[in-house]
């Protein structure tokens, strides 16, 4: 079910019908680097999500594209908000969903770069009282059976991170004269090594991407094709519709939630 193509009265029956799940597909505008668009993990979310909607109804929030991504802001078309916005917006965007009647919030996350962001942002969902809960989800992660079923079913370059032969074979499925194979340069997506010593010693810094991967593409997409994209978009919405089941179906989280807020109201009583 889809917000924006609801009716008002539709929207009402949809809230129930769901069981209270809306799940906001999330991903941002950044490049993939030179054959895919911009929109890549956004047309992958939602294509994910809107699989997963047929087989365990919930309503499906529009398109959200303001991820983490200032680490590309130095290629044109990517759109990367600053980080107190980026915070402010997406809180205001889920208190908007909570008074429209949903009360299990679920980000589905279709972009690297919003891993540790949005991990954050659910850990801020406890800094005041809420009668919502909010979770977050990664939807590529797929076991290690369904990607062996992957391996012995087609021909990879076993060899992934971004813009690679997974995301490029997913576009192709979902929308094929958006791919431009012919705009690969091979070898571009080798690691430069520039990071190496900072990682070897455990250290991270936000240009880290950029020092190893300055193509915007990590991974061999010379190997892609739209039968294993279907395959691996299918894997990706049988999982989340298992994920959305057991939200559906789990009080425990939201009573536990309730239970913290009262005894930090016990705890400023006391004080």
């Amino acid at each position: 079910m889809l917000w924006e193509n609801l009716t008002v009265k539709q929207f009402e029956e949809a809230v129930r019908s769901s069981g209270g799940v809306c799940v906001l597909p999330i991903g941002c505008l950044e490049k993939h680097g030179d054959h895919l668009p911009l929109g890549t993990d956004m047309m992958i979310a939602r294509e994910i999500v809107e699989k997963t909607a047929e087989a365990e109804p919930f309503v499906v929030f529009p398109y959200y594209i303001f991820g983490q991504v200032s680490e590309v802001k130095h290629f044109p078309g990517t759109v990367a908000l600053g980080s107190e916005l980026q915070m402010l917006l997406l809180r205001e965007v889920c208190k908007e969903i909570r008074r429209n009647g949903f009360r299990k919030i679920v980000l589905a996350n279709g972009h690297g770069g919003n891993n540790s962001w949005l991990h954050y942002f659910a850990q801020t969902m406890l800094d005041e009282r809420k009668d919502y809960i909010v979770y977050v989800y990664h939807l590529w992660e797929l076991s290690a059976e369904q990607l062996g079923e992957l391996e012995s079913r087609f021909r990879t370059p076993d060899d992934y991170g971004h813009a690679d032969h997974m995301e490029t074979s997913q576009i192709l499925h979902i929308a094929p004269s958006l791919v431009h194979m012919d705009r690969l340069n091979p070898g571009g997506w080798t690691s430069t090594g520039r990071g190496r010593s900072l990682a070897e010693h455990g250290l991270s810094a936000g240009i880290h991407w950029y020092m190893e991967y300055p193509n915007q593409i990590a991974g061999d997409p010379s190997l892609s094709s739209a039968d294993y994209g279907e395959a691996y978009l299918a894997c990706c919405a049988a999982n989340f519709a298992k994920a959305v089941k057991e939200i559906k179906n789990n009080e425990a989280a939201l009573k536990l939630q309730t239970e913290f807020f009262d005894r930090c109201d016990e705890v400023k009583d006391f004080r």
